[in-house]
């Protein structure tokens, strides 16, 4: 075991805790927003945008690739990880581009 693994390790652990920490403020956030707004439009943009992530996030992984790789000479063959793989690399880039049509709409909008 090299210094690498170690690092390799300190990695995914961090991202474990990244990722509890994001559903926590995410499902916070959304309780809260439940609980102190009424029936307005916002209230609508924010079900059309979890609605949106969720379909989104289903389409991906329905789409995601089962065809194995070959990464540091060691094969990755197990199709479910490929999908989850390949359907947060496409869903984070669909998500980045739409935010960054939204954001230049809004900007000449005004």
């Amino acid at each position: 075991m090299g210094e690498n693994d170690i690092l390799i390790d300190i990695i995914i652990i961090l991202m474990y805790v990244l990722l509890a920490a994001t559903l926590a403020v995410s499902v916070w956030s959304a309780w809260n927003g439940v609980r102190t707004h009424q029936r307005r439009q916002s209230t609508r943009i924010g079900y059309g945008v979890a609605a949106f992530t969720v379909v989104l996030l289903a389409v991906t992984w329905l789409l995601g690739s089962t065809r194995p790789i070959v990464s540091n000479g060691q094969v990755f063959d197990n199709p479910w990880w490929l999908r989850l793989t390949d359907m947060f690399l496409w869903s984070s880039l669909i998500l980045i581009i739409v935010c960054s049509v939204i954001v230049v709409i809004a900007k000449f909008r005004r």
